[in-house]
């Protein structure tokens, strides 16, 4: 990535998908002046074997530990859309609020889930990764969204897109510095890992493996696309 600063916008479907995603690689670029917004397109009110907890206070519980993961990284701002846990589909209209918000924040780079991986369980990792995307071309192509234009809100080509938990990653970042600032966003998030035990070390465990090859202590991988 660059060192000059600019902007990056990164999507998650669920509090936490952010910071297991790219946590060490928005780390770093915060820490060399970049502007970084977060949005968190579900209120994550089912991921939890609480029974004794409701949608809504889980959903509050989840923001708080948002926002907190959040500022432990260096991110300016988290926009929380507040769709229901497990209910998102990469419809026409998702995909034109996240082109509005990449014409808006005008971000160099932008992060989000792989639609593509194999055998990914959860439904709103591909829907918000698709709804992206999408949203990308919508973004950056004038036709989209015309209105738009008329009050001011131009048009927007980010440079790259990056895909974490990508099913061919082609691009892996140093993180080894900005490994503990991961893991320190990571543990605010007490209500999805207080019961999960060994997260720590198999996260730990594969960012050692992916910078391997490249001689880095500590890694994280994408799909690198070209936008």
């Amino acid at each position: 990535m660059t060192t000059q600063a600019q902007r990056a916008l990164v999507i998650g479907a669920h509090p936490d998908d952010n910071e297991f995603g790219a946590g060490g690689s928005v780390a770093k670029l915060a820490a060399q002046g970049w502007d970084i917004t977060f949005i968190i397109a579900t209120n994550g009110n089912k991921g939890t074997h609480d029974q004794g907890i409701s949608p809504y206070t889980l959903s509050e519980t989840r923001e708080h530990e948002q926002r907190a993961a959040a500022a432990a990284l260096g991110v300016q701002r988290v926009i929380f859309l507040r769709n229901n846990d497990g209910e998102l589909e990469p419809t026409p209209q998702l995909r034109a609020e996240f082109a509005l918000y990449i014409r808006h924040f005008k971000p160099s780079l932008v992060f989000t889930h792989d639609p593509w991986k194999h055998y990914m369980l959860h439904p709103d990792h591909r829907a918000v990764g698709f709804a992206v995307i999408e949203g990308i071309v919508s973004a950056r192509d004038h036709l989209f969204m015309p209105g738009l234009g008329q009050i001011g809100i131009g048009v927007w080509r980010p440079e790259a897109l990056l895909l974490w938990s990508a099913e061919t990653p082609d691009y892996v970042e140093d993180v080894t510095d900005f490994a503990e600032q991961k893991f320190a966003a990571l543990r605010e998030h007490r209500s999805q890992l207080i019961h999960v035990d060994g997260w720590e070390q198999r996260v730990r465990e594969r960012m050692a493996e992916l910078g391997r090859e490249q001689g880095y202590a500590a890694a994280e991988s994408f799909k690198r696309i070209v936008v």
